[in-house]
């Protein structure tokens, strides 16, 4: 994989789609590249209604998605 890069995704608009597209993006690049690779996603609540979600590869991207946007898309949404 390419040289590790460091981009930083902090919209106002919290949006677990875009986190959700960026780990395809990810695995996608990976395995047409190399066929394996290694991604690491880790969370930590920061705030009372916020949760920070980092997802780590050959390039780093870092969200922050909200405690309602999980429950949306738990319930389909």
């Amino acid at each position: 994989m390419a040289e590790a890069l460091v981009m930083l995704s902090q919209s106002t608009t919290p949006n677990i789609d875009e986190l959700l597209q960026r780990l395809e993006t990810i695995l996608l690049q990976a395995w047409s590249e190399t066929g394996f690779g290694h991604i690491e996603v880790s969370s930590e609540r920061f705030k009372e209604d916020k949760i920070r979600v980092i997802l780590q590869g050959s390039t780093h991207y870092r969200y922050v998605i909200t405690n309602q946007e999980v429950e949306q898309k738990m319930n389909g949404r």
